[in-house]
């Protein structure tokens, strides 16, 4: 019986001496190959990143300047919105743009028809850089204060 004791503590010492770990340059080879795809994956990711945001803050965009018009003929009242050095005002409050997307100035007013009051203006380019420059131009009918998009 101790015998037999001992042949498995024998044993159980071999196992653990046969078991070998990685040495240092296959953990630094792989090291190396992951950290390579990460930084990869990551440029990519980042550009995007920044071209959804570009997009997502345009229609935002389209979004506040539908809600301009509609609350103008709901409140029967007159709506503005304008932009200079890319900051966009919304009767007073300020719509920062974010870096992804560059607006032209414009100052547009609705009247409390709903319908656009000057023909200065009527036009809005947004430019989108980080989308291969995409161009993004809304032209603003007259009377009806609806636009048709076109993009470059």
């Amino acid at each position: 019986m101790r015998i037999m004791k001992q042949l498995k503590i024998k044993e159980k010492r071999q196992r653990f001496q046969q078991t070998r770990g990685f040495t240092v340059f296959e953990s630094l080879l792989v090291l190396t190959i992951t950290c390579a795809f990460i930084v990869l994956f990551e440029t990519n990711f980042r550009q995007t990143v920044h071209i959804i945001r570009g997009e997502l803050f345009v229609l935002e965009f389209e979004n506040k300047l539908r809600h301009q018009q509609s609350q103008a003929l709901t409140r029967a009242e007159v709506r503005k919105i304008s932009a200079t050095n890319n900051v966009i005002s919304l009767n007073g409050e300020v719509l920062l743009v974010p870096k992804e997307t560059i607006f032209s100035d414009f100052d547009i007013t609705f009247n409390p028809n709903g319908n656009i009051q000057s023909i200065k203006r009527a036009k809005i380019v947004v430019q989108l850089p980080y989308h291969d420059n995409q161009t993004i131009t809304y032209q603003l009918q007259l009377g009806s204060g609806l636009y048709k998009k076109t993009t470059s």
